[in-house]
Order: C-alpha cells, then sequence, then structure tokens
C-alpha cells in the first residue's frame, strides 16, 4: 500500500545552497539521495562534486516535465516515509507602468517550492518536522494543494446528483453486516416474501451455514435490517391471517373480542415468529446501497477526499455507481452484488467509452464471467481503446481492473489507490534523480581541467 501527499509554498526567492543546508540542519534519521550519488560519481572521476553539479541550463541534463524549471531537488528517507522536495523557477512576463506611466511588459521570476510525502502509512510526526526544517531555511508554510477535481469538474454539466455525503454509523455497521453473503441471501429472501417464518429462515441460507443462523438473524436485527414479528396462521385454512408486534398484543386482541376470519380466538390459533424487513433495510437492499456504502467508507479510508467521490449519480442518460478522482486520475466503479456478465459488459464498455476514465474498475461480489472477459479481450485487440498500461495479470484487462468477491475489496481498492499515488509521485522522484547524474558536458570540462 502506498499513499501520498502533496504540499507546497512559494518563497520569494531561493536562499544560497538551501538544499544542502536543508540536509545539514535534518538529523541523521534522514538519508539524502541525489547529493550523496553525485558525490560517489565525483569520486569516481576524480573530479571535484562542485565541478559536476547539474543546473536546469545544462544541456545534457534531462528537461523536466513540469512548466516550471526545476533548479534543485533531493529525495529523503525517514523510516517508513520517502520525501521529495524539488524548487522551481519560472519566468514570465508581468504588465508593469514605467515612469512615463506607459504599460510594458516586464519578465518577472516566480519561485516555487513542492514536498511529496509517499509511504505505506503518512506520518503525521515526520511530515511536521520536516516542514519545520523548511520553514527555518525558506520562511514559508508549506500548505497541502486543495482537491480541483478537474476531470470531475469535465463531466459534472453531464451529471444528475450531489455529492457522495458521508455515511453514518449505522449505514457502516450495516453495510458490514451485509458484506457476509449468507446474512445477505437471507435478507433479501426476508425482502422477497411477505414475512417470512423464522422456521423457514434455515431453507434460505446455504446448508453450511445453518448453523450459524442465531447469529446471522441476531445481526440483522441489530442492525435494522429485519425486525420479529407474530403471524398468526388460521388452523383450518393454514393461511397467515393476522400480524403482530408481539404476543401481548394479541392478547389484548382477544380481550377486544377480535376473532380470526374461521370464529376462534385469535390466541386459540397457532402463532409463530416471523422476520419482515424493514424501511432502513429495503433502503439498503434496493440497488445493493450496502455495496456503495462499503466502497464508499474504504475509499475514504485510504485518504479519498468524499468531496472527490460521486455516488449513485446519472451521467449523460447512464447510471453510475461511483465515479472518483484520486490523484488528479478519473476512476470509474461499476459495483454488482451479483456475478458480471456480458450484459453488463456491454453496459459498462459505453460508459468507458462516454467519460474515458484513466482507471475502470469493476467491482462485483461474485466473478467477472468468462463471456464477460472475452469480450474486454475482443475490445482491446480491435484497439478501441488506447493501451496506457503493460497487462501483467488476470485481474486487468485493456486497463479495466476486477475486484471479485467481498473478501478481496480492501485489497483490491487499495491495489488501485497504490497504482494511481505512484503514478502522481513519478514526477517528484524524476525531477530529483535527474540531479542524481552528472551531465557527459560536466563530467568532460572537470576532466579537461584535470592535472596529469
Amino acid at each position: 500500500m502506498l499513499l501520498m501527499i502533496a504540499k507546497s509554498a512559494e518563497p520569494t526567492r531561493h536562499p544560497v545552497d538551501g538544499l544542502k543546508r536543508l540536509t545539514d540542519s535534518l538529523s541523521d534519521q534522514y538519508h539524502p539521495t541525489v547529493s550523496p550519488l553525485l558525490a560517489r560519481q565525483a569520486e569516481l572521476f576524480g573530479i571535484p562534486v562542485t565541478s559536476i553539479q547539474p543546473t536546469p541550463r545544462d544541456r545534457f541534463r534531462r528537461t523536466s516535465y513540469l512548466d516550471e524549471d526545476v533548479i534543485g531537488a533531493e529525495i529523503y528517507a525517514k523510516g517508513s516515509t520517502l520525501i521529495a522536495i524539488r524548487l522551481m523557477e519560472s519566468t514570465r512576463l508581468r504588465p508593469h507602468r514605467d515612469e512615463n506611466g506607459k504599460v510594458i511588459r516586464k519578465e518577472v521570476t516566480m519561485c516555487g517550492l513542492s514536498v511529496a510525502y509517499a509511504g505505506p502509512a503518512l506520518d503525521e510526526r515526520v511530515m511536521e518536522e520536516f516542514e519545520g526544517h523548511v520553514k527555518e531555511i525558506w520562511g514559508v508554510e508549506l500548505r497541502e494543494r486543495e482537491a480541483t477535481s478537474q476531470k470531475l469538474a469535465e463531466i459534472e454539466s453531464l451529471g444528475q446528483g450531489g455529492k457522495a455525503e458521508a455515511p453514518t454509523d449505522q449505514d457502516i455497521k450495516c453495510a458490514a453486516i451485509l458484506s457476509d453473503k449468507a446474512t445477505r441471501v437471507l435478507a433479501i429472501a426476508i425482502k422477497s416474501s411477505s414475512g417470512l417464518l423464522l422456521g423457514d429462515a434455515p431453507k434460505q441460507i446455504p446448508q453450511k451455514e445453518r448453523g450459524r443462523l442465531d447469529e446471522v438473524v441476531q445481526s440483522l436485527i441489530d442492525a435494522g435490517v429485519v425486525e420479529t414479528e407474530i403471524v398468526v396462521i388460521c388452523s383450518k385454512t393454514a393461511s397467515q391471517v393476522n400480524r403482530v408486534p408481539n404476543l401481548e398484543i394479541l392478547q389484548g386482541l382477544d380481550e377486544q373480542n377480535v376473532r380470526c376470519s374461521c370464529g376462534k380466538a385469535l390466541s386459540q390459533e397457532k402463532a409463530e415468529e416471523a422476520l419482515s424487513v424493514t424501511e432502513y433495510g429495503r433502503a439498503m437492499l434496493d440497488g445493493s446501497r450496502w455495496l456503495s456504502i462499503l466502497v464508499l467508507q474504504n475509499l475514504t479510508d485510504l485518504g479519498v477526499p468524499i468531496d472527490s467521490i460521486r455516488m449513485e449519480q446519472e451521467y449523460a442518460g447512464e447510471e453510475v455507481d461511483c465515479v472518483a478522482e484520486i490523484y488528479g486520475r478519473l476512476v470509474l466503479f461499476e459495483l454488482k452484488d451479483k456475478q458480471f456478465n456480458l450484459g453488463n459488459a456491454y453496459s459498462f464498455g459505453a460508459k468507458v467509452g462516454i467519460f474515458r476514465p484513466d482507471y475502470p474498475v469493476i467491482v462485483t461480489t461474485e466473478k467477472v464471467g468468462s463471456d464477460a472477459r472475452d469480450h474486454f479481450v475482443r475490445s482491446a485487440q480491435r484497439g478501441k481503446r488506447s493501451q496506457r498500461y503493460t497487462v501483467s495479470d488476470s485481474d486487468t484487462i485493456d486497463n479495466i481492473r476486477f475486484i471479485e468477491g467481498i473478501p478481496t475489496l480492501r485489497r483490491g481498492l487499495e491495489e488501485v489507490v497504490t497504482a494511481i499515488s505512484i503514478e502522481a509521485f513519478a514526477p517528484y522522484t524524476q525531477s530529483a534523480l535527474g540531479f542524481s547524474t552528472s551531465s557527459p558536458g560536466a563530467i568532460l570540462s572537470a576532466w579537461a581541467g584535470k592535472e596529469n
């Protein structure tokens, strides 16, 4: 698992030897990468390290993929936290009035400072300590970048519905309970019936799970998905004639001379305990809302801001279970509480064609059928979508990722977030590693002045 966070600031200027001063101010627990690599190269060539220091103007040096000129960068490792810092400068033309009041365009140099952290978990103490040293040298406070949700904004006009809302504690508890297949199967059976007799409940779940029936029923009651009631069964017709919340009410009806259609007192008829779905339970089961909540909760646990997530919306006439922007990449989720078959594949393919997500993800409680997989393979071979990533495992076809089964949900989402965080962190390491290798020109110039 890899998480990342980026922060930035705009100092008025970059101090002379700022990165060296930063490295010197840090404890021995921080291990720099770029400067030791340069020092080792200088040692091997037998030339001063200052003579091979890469600069933005060095024509042999690889250029940055950014708009700004990266004038310095370093990578530090402390424990499980990787820290990349880069210094930028950019020259822009700004309007300016001269002494005669005439508007002219003048070159202005802008400074930038960015720091990115990456690791299996982000240590707040490490970040706070590092940023304290940065503030001492540059005199600025690093701020986390606001989530721009640029790609979400691009499709916002197509959608209907608001942003995702944080689930309640009850929703989270209910989703966790319904993630158990036997529990979910029983809940659906109760919802489908007009009231399921408790005696018939064992028939609704797999035989190997029947030993935990009491536990399953109680968990559904505790979650507010189902409730118990008393069903009165006519001894003459064997039909259900009445339902009451409990036996006490049944006795009260006798006192009011309420009788069965056959004429007997209700208390003399057969009474059995039954299970019925609550309105809340119906809402959680309809459209598999419990699965949406489970995905939403896992995404936010993995650091995805809830403002960057949309749930159960309609875009351009297509119902979308979940779409999220993670580190600037658009992720489209398709959620199915059943096997994902060929019909689902055609529908999902249409959504992929509309939204062009960076990462299409299918989450199913069962399996992605072989017919659906074959369809995705054929689509990839026909070149309907450009290949951006190399397919190297059975859980990815044409950049579509499969998460099959609730037990693999967390791990699957972690893999998606990790893949995106690696892609987002890569430019920081790219910038720094560009400074870890001296250019041929610098080496040869230093060698030309070397005495025999």
